[in-house]
């Protein structure tokens, strides 16, 4: 595999999770 894939998929699951965390820290204020 190619440096750049790594790249976009490191970028992805950031992204997921960056995503993840702002749900579950906002159900936790929320809550």
């Amino acid at each position: 595999m190619k440096a750049n894939t790594w790249k976009t998929i490191l970028q992805i699951a950031i992204s997921i999770l960056t995503a993840i965390a702002t749900t579950l820290g906002l159900t936790s204020c929320m809550g």
